[in-house]
């Protein structure tokens, strides 16, 4: 980095802006905002994406200038800010930047911002750098905006950030100081093998190089299960890292140890942090990212396979300090199919923080906002809808009151309306503790939240501060009826989540939305009439509930009577074999409450056995000897000459069911007659010509006329022999002169021979 520092340096002072590219180990984040604060008035704030990351780095640079944390270099995020009045340099998350120049554009004192690892893409660093961009054209002209990555496409950003001249911002490009990592490829394990099989290739990597190991999983609960997995190895130091890990283990694991150490991480580790020691990385090959499914409305955490973006990340860490060996848990065929990047939160995530942060800038629709990726307008539509829905913003798209107050509080939307919605005191306290753990991701050993031990709340500890500074300032939600419990206060903020228990599927509830969760089957929440979802995971069919409380009947009657509709329903029971008729009072797709209706209104009737029918067939109804017989006639015209005659398929008949069937009073399929309505289905020249298209019956030389049957898909004139003596004309009919197939038959009526001549 030190050889880039007059490109560096020049580019801060003409252009004000810059995009660095900088490989891994190339020192961007302890080394830039240095250079930058020597050439700007002004404090430098940096964003980095996680925690860890910041802490980390803020350390880092602390330790440079040979100060403590909270002098020159201060660190800022939820929960936690260690600034002095003579901060210089101020590492933040994400999330900080995002509030802060929302509540003034200005950013007064900040003479530049650094987006570092931008590469992530989350939801407040495009936000942030798009508030950056706006600002600094409106109000800051001297604001300066640099933007750092590892491996990104510089040239979009560029254009984004306009440097002082007018021109896209300069790219400068570092290379990295990395050393040469080997690369061993490991059969994919099971998901029932996966713990034990990632602990025994770490086992192998130990045995067979020196030096300390990273271990990459998807999440805390795999961390904990792998580290319980080693903890067993002789020598060993086994430490666990992820976002709840507290601030004094994340001291001891980056300043290092004198035993030999694994250290199992989430991606929390892939990059910004370099763990002493490590030239040993052992790659699971699977990343838990937060996921948002339109359809059902719910947020979740999803695992899949790692990009190969992030797999190289992994891998870079065995290379930081000297030569490194990185074990993939997967073949080098997989690796081909592996995506190259992640999309960006802001196209695929949760739309409701999204919505609220556009209308809190004043553009609710971002038709202004200088984004780098564009939101899908659909989803932001929908989350501007559940804003309105939950009051925190009016039919023209701006913050209510209501809405500004939770605004500014440091969490996602519905859970500061949770708070807010409750009343002061142990409620409040209640709710503060148990949606800061959902926040932080807390894993709860039941799905009943009411049932969350001290020790899983105080891993939300972090958000649980953060709210806590604002619960003097919060003046709860104006109602008739205040929340009186948590499980109100969650109802309260996650209507469209009330879900009814499914008596044919234990274990499944059926959500307002329409959606199913599953608990198991021994949970307590599973015998449970009605529940609210508070946090959920998986894609439909699969949605398993990870957070929920139970509601009993009269609370969801009483508190959502706004909200629930009366209906009349007429529909088939295939139980009792006929179309019943009730009233339902419905909440979405959650029937509450139903009785008989006495006289339901006949054309729902009509539509539910038109239903009916479509569904089993044309066999469904009851047909006469006439109807059949035309439609076998029609049904050969068709074949003869499609251009003239109607379509009467199955298909085509249960297409246009309403224009032949009359329903009368029937309340079940077999009772509907199919007789001479299908005539309905001709104009009046094929009505007109159908008998002598397609006859009924012809007359032989002797004796009566004869019936003509097409049921086979072919005429069969079936007459005695000695009633054809004299004829010397074969019989034909139809728009092609068809010969009709002739069934010779005995004096005793028994088939003799058929004949087309």
């Amino acid at each position: 980095m030190e050889g880039a520092r007059d490109q560096i340096v020049a580019a801060v002072r003409t252009a004000k802006t810059m995009v660095l590219v900088a490989e891994p180990g190339a020192g961007k984040s302890s080394l830039v905002p240095l250079m930058v604060a020597g050439e700007v008035d002004g404090r430098v704030v940096m964003l980095q994406p996680r925690r860890l990351a910041a802490r980390a780095t803020a350390l880092r640079l602390a330790a440079l200038l040979g100060e403590s944390l909270g002098d020159t270099v201060g660190l800022t995020m939820r929960g936690e800010r260690k600034v002095s009045r003579h901060c210089r340099i101020e590492v933040v998350t994400e999330a900080v930047l995002t509030n802060r120049i929302q509540n003034d554009p200005e950013l007064p004192g900040v003479g530049a911002v650094i987006f570092d690892e931008f590469h992530e893409r989350s939801l407040h660093a495009d936000l942030g750098l798009a508030m950056a961009v706006e600002s600094r054209a409106l109000l800051r002209p001297d604001l300066g905006i640099i933007v750092m990555s590892a491996t990104i496409n510089p040239n979009p950003i560029a254009r984004l950030i306009i440097s002082d001249s007018g021109t896209t911002a300069p790219v400068v490009s570092v290379p990295g100081r990395t050393f040469p990592v080997s690369t061993l490829h490991h059969e994919r394990p099971s998901r029932i093998n996966w713990t034990e099989r990632i602990a025994t290739v770490t086992r192998l990597a130990l045995a067979e190089n020196d030096g300390d190991a990273l271990v990459f999983v998807p999440g805390r609960g795999e961390v904990d299960r792998v580290v319980r997995a080693l903890a067993d190895s002789s020598g060993l130091e086994v430490l666990g890292l992820h976002g709840g890990t507290g601030g004094a283990q994340q001291r001891d694991i980056l300043s290092g140890s004198s035993a030999r150490r694994v250290i199992v991480a989430t991606t929390i580790a892939e990059t910004s942090v370099t763990v002493p020691g490590v030239n040993i990385v052992v790659d699971g090959g699977l990343a838990r990212r937060p996921a948002f499914d339109a359809e059902t409305g719910l947020g979740s955490l999803e695992t899949g396979f790692v990009t190969r973006f992030g797999a190289d990340q992994r891998r870079g860490r065995a290379g930081r300090l000297g030569p490194g060996v990185c074990h993939r848990l997967w073949s080098a065929e997989d690796e081909r199919h592996l995506s190259e990047s992640s999309e960006p939160e802001i196209r695929t995530g949760d739309p409701l923080p999204l919505a609220m942060a556009l209308a809190r800038w004043g553009d609710p629709m971002a038709a202004d906002l200088p984004l780098l990726d564009k939101p899908d307008q659909h989803r932001l539509e929908a989350g501007a809808r559940t804003l309105e829905l939950l009051g925190l913003v009016d039919d023209t798209g701006m913050l209510t009151h209501l809405g500004q107050e939770v605004a500014t509080m440091p969490v996602h939307p519905r859970h500061a309306l949770a708070v807010v919605h409750a009343p002061d005191g142990a409620i409040r306290d209640r709710v503060i503790d148990l949606v800061s753990a959902i926040e932080e991701g807390v894993r709860f050993h039941s799905a009943d939240l009411e049932a969350a031990s001290q020790t899983e709340v105080e891993r939300g500890r972090r958000s649980a501060r953060a709210l806590r500074k604002h619960r003097r300032s919060i003046s709860p939600a104006s109602s008739d009826r205040p929340p009186s419990s948590v499980a109100e206060c969650l109802l309260d903020v996650w209507p469209d989540r009330v879900g009814m228990r499914r008596t044919d599927r234990p274990g499944r509830f059926l959500l307002a939305s329409g959606t199913e969760v599953q608990v198991a089957e021994n949970d307590v929440l599973a015998g449970a009439e009605f529940i609210v979802v508070a946090a959920a995971d998986g894609r439909a069919p699969d949605i398993r509930l990870r957070a929920g409380v139970v509601l009993d009947r009269a609370t969801v009657l009483e508190r959502l009577a706004h909200r629930i509709e009366r209906t009349d329903v007429v529909s088939w029971d295939e139980r009792v074999d006929r179309v019943v008729a009730e009233w339902q009072e419905r909440l979405g797709s959650v029937v509450v409450r139903s009785g008989p209706l006495p006289e339901p209104d006949r054309q729902m009737v009509e539509r539910a056995l038109y239903d009916v029918v479509r569904t089993k067939g044309l066999t469904a109804l009851r047909w006469t000897e006439e109807a059949t017989a035309i439609l076998h006639r029609l049904r050969w015209l068709y074949g003869e000459a499609p251009d003239e005659w109607p379509n009467v398929s199955d298909q085509a008949l249960l297409d246009r069911l309403s224009e032949w069937v009359q329903i009368g009073p029937a309340v079940r399929p077999g009772e509907i007659v199919a007789g001479r309505g299908i005539l309905h289905l001709l104009d009046w020249r094929q009505r007109k010509t159908l008998d002598e298209q397609a006859p009924v019956t012809l007359s032989p030389s002797r004796g009566g006329p004869r019936p003509v049957d097409y049921a086979s898909g072919r005429p069969v004139w079936s007459v005695r022999l000695q009633h054809l003596f004299g004829m010397n004309v074969h019989p034909v009919i139809g728009p092609n002169r068809t010969p009709v197939t002739v069934e010779l038959l005995t004096p005793a009526n028994r088939p003799a021979q058929t004949t087309n001549d």
